[in-house]
């Protein structure tokens, strides 16, 4: 031994010639033997493991397997790890997003993408996660798809994990030389050692610590869902796919959503009316009267209306009344009509276009005929020529109302009015046309203090939305900034907006008392919290606050086909409401099965769901085109009533100086 000590240290550079003659072949083999062969197996799934900065090699590789017809559809797996800067996004996305992005232009369609909610560390975690996701989602079969290195280790953790299973799982490595680096190379690059190298130390600590690997422990099982309440609705934020279509059942008949548990009766169908269909018009306007006994329905292209009897007891549906004219043979503007927060007999309504004049009407839906209109209000003297009233508004104790100033042959208002019923004066009737673009609405809240302005476009100071005190005439302005984040689409409680955050990805609220301290109450994602699972930017919705109870909000979800922003698929197409007291709680209440892609006038904005929920929560409305069946109706689901959660109020800020809009009536 010593004479071959000496030897070594004697000729070192011998020693370090033979290393270097045989370091290429070792390297090589090292590498080669990590690589094992690939099963092109049949499978209910491929699931593609998270790979940082080898996504691109496993998105492709999973985006042929797909073209290939080896499964119908492709899960993800997130690491939670952020890539780089974004310039189209303006951002760090998740290495996830970009996965689920890249897809997509590879051709997989966005319904056939999902993301298993909780975030993985290592390939146990995802291992164990995977299980239960298969688990939870019926699945039989995966094919698992990731890089070359680490194939060899992923086949032997899931072979364990899943052991005790009875799923089927097939692995399918991605060759290396794309962002994975050659065998016979890989040693000349930094990320060859952390592929190849390391590949070596991981599976020797999990050769150490196997025993774990079938042992199902709080570390690598996906944290427990919140507990659901008594009717079954769901409180998770797993991602639901959408069964396939059920039969399309004639009005009145009631099914159950497979996937939420939740009881819907289609409202609606061809006796009531022709293609293109009926259903909601719009998340702000009421479709159940004050005590749930009649439903105003939109039917048609033309803004006519129907009225049908409701049994909220035995959820049934009743007889169906046209309504009539005004006297005189005007006609009403049924869009914006609303029925009395008091009297469940009582509608108030306007004459549409110019045929009528500038008039508010309440009808008495008992009469049935035009003797059941009664004139409130006319504003003929503020009328400078043929003028009409548009999309009104009014608060939730009948006092103040709103509209849209028009005049024929101009598609721009002239001006906003407002009016209180109980002092009979008209508050303000300012001019549109010191903004620039126009208005888009105006909208009163509830409590009759407030107005919100909505303009069509940025102002020169960058403003975008007006709030007008209509007791102090005082104006305040929410600027198109991250800092301000004006809402979305939404909808107005007592001295509230809660709309969406397109600068968060979710739902804000704020107090219209102290407009520029906002809070994003959810985030549209598969975990809770700003950073919690995976974003989906997909989807847009429509929002009600009509419920008495103004601790949650109620939304109907929606995306376009050719949406390309980056998402998960969780809360595609469903009814949900939201808590507003940053709990991020939430009920999942059915899939609406409406799908939009504004191509036709059943696929377009009016097949949307644009819910409503009646005052008392325990029903909501809602649109659906049963999947461009090539009509669309209205659909109502039975739920229990969202508890009251005591919404802690956003407290005050120091708000920017208001302004003074001054009020420009020209008559009384």
């Amino acid at each position: 031994m010593k004479s071959q000590r000496s030897l070594f240290f004697r000729y070192p550079w011998r020693t370090a010639f033979c290393f270097l003659i045989a370091w290429p072949l070792v390297a090589w083999l090292a590498a080669d033997m990590l690589v094992v062969k690939s099963e092109s197996a049949h499978a209910d799934a491929l699931v593609i493991l998270a790979g940082s900065s080898t996504y691109k090699e496993r998105t492709h590789q999973a985006a042929a397997d797909f073209r290939a017809g080896l499964a119908p559809r492709i899960i993800l797996t997130n690491d939670n790890q952020l890539s780089g800067w974004s310039t189209e996004q303006q951002r760090n996305p998740f290495f996830v997003e970009r996965a689920f992005n890249e897809l997509q232009q590879l051709g997989v369609p966005e319904n056939q993408i999902e993301v298993v909610p909780e975030i993985v560390s290592n390939t146990r975690d995802e291992a164990w996660r995977v299980r239960h996701y298969a688990e939870e989602n019926g699945l039989h079969s995966i094919l698992v798809v990731t890089s070359a290195y680490q194939l060899r280790r992923a086949r032997w953790i899931f072979s364990r994990v899943f052991a005790s299973s009875n799923l089927a799982v097939a692995f399918d490595g991605v060759s290396p030389g794309d962002q994975t680096p050659l065998p016979a190379t890989w040693w000349l690059h930094r990320q060859g050692w952390r592929m190849v190298a390391g590949e070596y130390l991981k599976l020797a600590y999990y050769s150490l610590t196997s025993d774990n690997l079938q042992t199902v422990n709080a570390a690598t099982l996906p944290p427990e869902s919140p507990p659901q309440n008594l009717t079954g609705i769901k409180t998770d934020r797993r991602i639901y796919r959408e069964p396939p279509l059920p039969p399309l059942p004639r009005a009145g008949r009631k099914f159950i959503d497979s996937v939420f548990g939740t009881e819907i009766m289609r409202a609606t169908d061809e006796a009531d009316g022709p293609a293109p269909g009926l259903g909601t018009y719009y998340s702000h306007w009421p479709t159940f009267n004050a005590n749930n006994t009649r439903l105003l329905i939109r039917r048609g292209e033309s803004g006519d209306a129907i009225i049908k009897e409701f049994d909220a007891a035995t959820f049934t549906i009743g007889a169906k009344h046209s309504l009539p004219s005004l006297p005189g043979s005007a006609n009403v503007s049924w869009e914006g009509a609303t029925w009395s927060s008091t009297d469940p007999n009582i509608i108030y309504c306007h004459a549409a276009y110019m045929d009528g004049g500038m008039k508010l009407y309440q009808y008495d839906v008992r009469v049935g005929t035009a003797a059941g209109f009664k004139l409130i209000k006319s504003f003929s003297g503020l009328s400078g020529g043929k003028d009409y009233l548009k999309q009104m508004y009014v608060s939730g104790d009948d006092d103040v109302f709103c509209w849209l100033h028009m005049r024929a042959g101009s598609s721009e208002p002239l001006a906003y009015l407002v009016y209180r019923r109980s002092t009979d004066k008209t508050l303000f009737h300012n001019p549109a046309s010191e903004y620039v673009g126009g208005i888009n609405e105006v909208h009163v809240d509830k409590s009759g203090k407030w107005l919100q302005i909505a303009l069509n476009e940025n102002q020169p100071d960058k403003s975008r939305t007006r709030f007008l005190n209509l007791q102090t005439g005082r104006v305040d302005f929410l600027y198109n900034t991250a800092t301000d984040r004006p809402a979305g689409h939404g909808d107005l409680g007592h001295g509230t907006i809660i709309g969406f955050d397109n600068f968060n990805d979710g739902i804000s609220r704020r107090r219209l008392d102290a407009i520029h301290q906002v809070e994003t109450v959810f985030y549209f994602r598969t975990g809770a919290g700003p950073a919690g699972g995976v974003a989906d930017w997909t989807q847009d919705f429509h929002g009600t606050m009509l419920a008495d109870n103004e601790d949650w909000i109620t939304i109907g979800t929606f995306s376009e086909t050719a949406n390309t922003l980056p998402g998960s698929g969780i809360f595609k197409d469903e009814i949900i409401q939201v808590a507003l007291d940053g709990s991020q709680r939430l009920r999942r209440i059915c899939h609406t099965r409406s799908a939009i892609d504004n191509k036709t006038n059943t696929t377009g904005y009016w097949a949307a769901p644009k819910p409503t929920i009646s005052r008392d929560g325990r029903f909501i409305a809602f649109t659906s085109n049963w999947e461009k069946s090539g009509r669309y109706d209205l659909f109502i689901a039975k739920i229990d009533p969202a508890p009251y959660l005591n919404a802690t109020p956003i407290r005050p800020a120091t708000a920017q100086r208001p302004r003074r809009a001054r009020p420009r009536i020209t008559s009384r």
